[in-house]
């Protein structure tokens, strides 16, 4: 298709902001002019029919998404629309997907402008590599060596050239002149009429393990700068406004109701000026059609299109060929299932093809030959993590204001950070490139102390059911002895703790490289002390960045050696849990079923697998409220006296920790009785659940009466016996 051209301001300095201005004809029509705006959100580089995606219908499970479905939807919407514009809502790209990430993004971009996008929001994954990135995504700018990091060749064999059209986001500004460093909105002609649209990127972006600590931003408030730009609009003659936000919310019902919404879109909904006539949302991976009231009680459209494209959103609106400002009445709201029922478009379709067989090509493209195997353990030190530790060091130290001293790097949180080792031999790109994650690179101004603690947390203490031993890959300057022998939270002494051969100063600041996840998560994944850092820096590169480039120049590479760290065998002494002694049944002699979960990911089982990074969750797209419940089957009739439930452990996600619950039993799975019900606190500790004396059952249900933003999860349930039962 002819390329749109392209908005001389889209990456003007910071502060300068986008304000077109568009001449309206004297005459107006005197019909009302139509305008139609087609939501997509999410989209994370999903772009192969082949995914199997689905989304609940009214009659069932439907198979949607793939990019050529996506654009033969899109122009069956737009069939007879003369003023159709396509508005995103962030995080179209930046996905998961191999065939995508692995050459940048591009492939998205490409797809993108095939669909005829008009408009787009820098969500948080827009900032997964900082400012200067989504920069690049527009103008089309090289980094690194091209056709290996980027700027591929597109299916046409021209050289990437960036978007046709523009991100925006009101709210994103220059942390000291208070500018927007993106254009805060845009403005379409229709017919005789102008629509404004208004972008709003993610407030919590900062906070994202991706997108951490952006740089000389501040993200604002979405009332704030929302109302801001309405009143530059009006201010400009224009009547008819939008919203699109990279926030979303919740409801119970399926992807056009609007049961129950709840959330931060919901909430800026009804304090966003009346001067705003329509919200688009993302971010949830959600779906609803809802309207909700204005400050003034007149209702306009709030809509989410669900994520990957399983959806498209579509809103209507009559403008008032007078005044250019939209009729409430007339307006009409629908989601859109990407059903694969249409004529895949062929000419997208091409595009996937190019792409998909690129990346077959690529995986066997060799990189470097490796001396031998680079094994890899989440338990003990690896070469792989040895490896990895030296690289995120390197990296670091390459930061004038972050230079690291050395690196601690986990070992167990997958793909994010390490996942795989590698055989040696020739090492093709395929079988390197899940080695190492796109976690960020951070350094962190961290006590030698708090060093000490990090490294005494390889270990979580006694919490019936949590259990981790865990392994922290360091880098070369780093060597250290742990005793097992010794109990938990005293296994370092600080005296055997060497950086460049001198003891461990605990007085002393040292600079530490790590993953982004470490001092945004770190208590979720058992290592509280990342979270007392003080000046965090982002270095330049991700993780899988810096592994591939190091195999490609190095080109003949020798595994590291081991002896890095030292481990004295021994049996710890026996300790207790917080509630004393309890005799757990062990939990594979369990099964457990729920009433709703998240994904396969947040299945019953993930509360039964005694590991602290998992967990059951209850289903949040479509929205399952409460009462939800789980239900341990204990495989036969057993004396029990109480349950143990480790709630959700992210410490700043408070989403499904019961607060108020019910726990009953059955000897039958059909006929439950209560035996314990109450409240507990917010807080990341196991709690307990203590049943009448002489409790026999063979099945135990936990019901969520009252959890965080209404879910239920559970990180891990455990059953305690009777004693001499």
């Amino acid at each position: 298709m002819p390329r749109k051209p392209r908005l001389s301001a889209v990456l003007a300095l910071a502060g300068v902001l986008l304000t077109t201005a568009v001449a309206v004809p004297t005459e107006a029509a005197a019909a009302p002019i139509p305008v139609q705006l087609l939501s997509l959100t999410d989209l994370h580089g999903y772009l192969s029919e082949t995914e199997n995606l689905t989304i609940a219908g009214p009659s069932g499970s439907l198979a949607v998404g793939g990019a050529a479905y996506l654009k033969a939807h899109l122009d069956k919407l737009r069939a007879g629309q003369p003023n159709s514009f396509l508005i995103g809502s962030g995080d179209q790209f930046s996905g998961w997907p191999d065939y995508t990430q692995a050459f940048a993004n591009e492939p998205t971009i490409e797809v993108l402008n095939a669909f005829g996008m008009d408009f787009d929001v820098a969500g948080n994954h827009e900032f997964d590599r900082e400012l200067p990135f989504l920069r690049r995504m527009v103008t089309g700018a090289c980094y690194g060596k091209p056709g290996f990091d980027t700027c591929f060749p597109d299916s046409t064999g021209r050289p990437f050239h960036g978007t046709d059209y523009a991100y925006h986001a009101a709210n994103v500004v220059n942390a000291d002149s208070k500018q927007p460093v993106l254009p805060p909105y845009w403005i379409a002609q229709a017919g005789t009429a102008r629509i404004g649209v208004i972008g709003l990127g993610f407030p919590g972006t900062p906070t994202e393990t991706l997108s951490i600590k952006q740089a000389g931003l501040e993200f604002q408030g979405l009332v704030e700068a929302a109302n801001r730009a309405a009143a530059e609009l009006k201010a400009q003659g224009v009547n008819a406004i939008a919203v699109s936000i990279h926030e979303g919310g919740q409801q119970g019902g399926l992807f056009n109701d609007c049961k129950n919404p709840t959330g931060p879109i919901f909430d800026a909904a009804r304090a966003m000026s009346p001067d705003i006539d329509v919200i688009l949302g993302g971010h949830w991976h959600t779906a609803f059609n809802c309207m909700i009231p204005d400050p003034n009680g007149v209702p306009r459209p709030v809509l989410e299109a669900s994520n990957h494209g399983r959806l498209l959103g579509e809103v209507n609106l009559s403008l008032d060929p007078a005044t250019g400002e939209v009729i409430r009445s007339a307006t009409k709201a629908a989601n859109h299932a990407v059903t694969k029922d249409l004529t895949p478009d062929p000419a997208v379709q091409k595009i996937v093809k190019y792409w998909m067989d690129k990346w077959k090509v690529r995986q066997g493209q060799p990189l470097a030959k490796l001396d031998r195997d680079l094994d890899f353990s989440k338990t003990a030190e690896s070469r792989t993590g040895n490896l990895v530790a030296d690289l995120y060091r390197s990296e670091a130290a390459h930061t004038a204001d972050g230079a690291a001293d050395f690196a601690l790097v986990p070992a167990d949180l997958g793909v994010d950070v390490i996942a795989a080792g590698l055989k040696a031999g020739t090492v093709p790109f395929g079988a390197a490139w899940p080695v190492v994650g796109i976690s960020p690179i951070t350094t962190l101004a961290l006590k030698g102390s708090t060093v000490e603690e990090i490294l005494e947390q390889q270990w979580i203490p006694p919490a019936y059911g949590c259990r981790r031993l865990s392994s922290l890959a360091v880098s070369d300057q780093v060597r250290y002895t742990y005793d097992l022998g010794k109990p938990v939270g005293d296994r370092v002494d600080p005296a055997k703790v060497f950086i460049r051969g001198k003891r461990l100063e605990l007085g002393k600041t040292y600079r530490v490289a790590t993953s982004a996840a470490m001092p945004l998560h770190g208590t979720q994944y058992g290592y509280p002390g990342f979270g007392q850092y003080t000046d965090l820096v982002r270095a330049p590169r991700m993780g899988q960045e810096v592994f591939l480039n190091h195999l490609r120049r190095s080109q003949s590479i020798t595994a590291p050696a081991l002896g890095r760290v030292t481990a004295i065998p021994g049996t710890p002494p026996p300790v207790d849990g917080p509630f004393g002694p309890l005799t757990l049944l062990p939990q594979n002699e369990m099964t457990a079923t729920a009433t709703s979960q998240g994904s396969a990911s947040y299945s019953a089982a993930a509360a039964l697998d005694g590991s602290c990074t998992t967990m059951w969750h209850s289903n949040w797209s479509p929205h399952a409220p409460l009462p939800q419940y789980i239900t341990l089957n204990l495989g036969t009739t057993r004396s029990i006296e109480a349950l143990v439930y480790t709630p959700r452990q992210d410490a700043a996600v408070p989403n499904g920790r019961i607060s108020k619950y019910d726990v009953q039993v059955s000897a039958d799975g059909i006929v439950f009785q209560s035996v314990a019900t109450g409240n507990w606190d917010g807080t990341v500790d196991a709690k307990l659940a203590r049943f009448p004396t002489g409790t026999a059952a063979r099945y135990v249900r936990l019901i969520g009466l009252e959890g965080g933003a209404d879910y239920a999860a559970a990180t891990e349930l455990n059953i305690a016996l009777t004693p001499g039962s």
